[in-house]
């Protein structure tokens, strides 16, 4: 029963580094160790998502993207924590070929993510 996914538009942006200021005060110290933060725990979630999606595990797949989306709310990076959303959800509910499907899409989101984020602060 796999559906298409409901995903972000272009009008969301892949870092709203505009709301991180704001959120912190414009504090870019903070927002610098915050990225830092995200650089380095967020690629080992990613690698036991891609491994959790290979393997089918549905359990494992949505306790670990379930972190990321998390990770990618706080740091604001909207668009993949609204794909993670709807690939959590699909997982919860057993349809593991949809979030197969969509993985793709996932993995660019993530590497559009680490490409703008790398410069936030900077």
């Amino acid at each position: 029963m796999s559906m298409e996914l409901s995903l972000p538009g272009p009008d969301v942006p892949v870092i709203d580094e505009t709301r991180l200021l704001e959120e912190f005060g414009g504090d870019q110290e903070i927002l610098n160790e915050l990225r830092d933060l995200f650089l380095e725990h967020v690629p080992p979630l990613y690698t036991d998502i891609e491994q959790a999606c290979n393997t089918g595990d549905k359990d494992a797949f949505a306790i670990s993207i379930h972190s990321l989306k998390g990770a990618c709310a706080t740091y604001g990076a909207p668009r993949l924590a609204m794909v993670c959303k709807e690939m959590e959800a699909r997982a919860r509910n057993g349809d593991m070929a949809a979030v197969k499907d969509a993985f793709e899409h996932l993995s660019r989101e993530y590497q559009l993510v680490f490409e703008q984020i790398k410069g936030v602060g900077v």
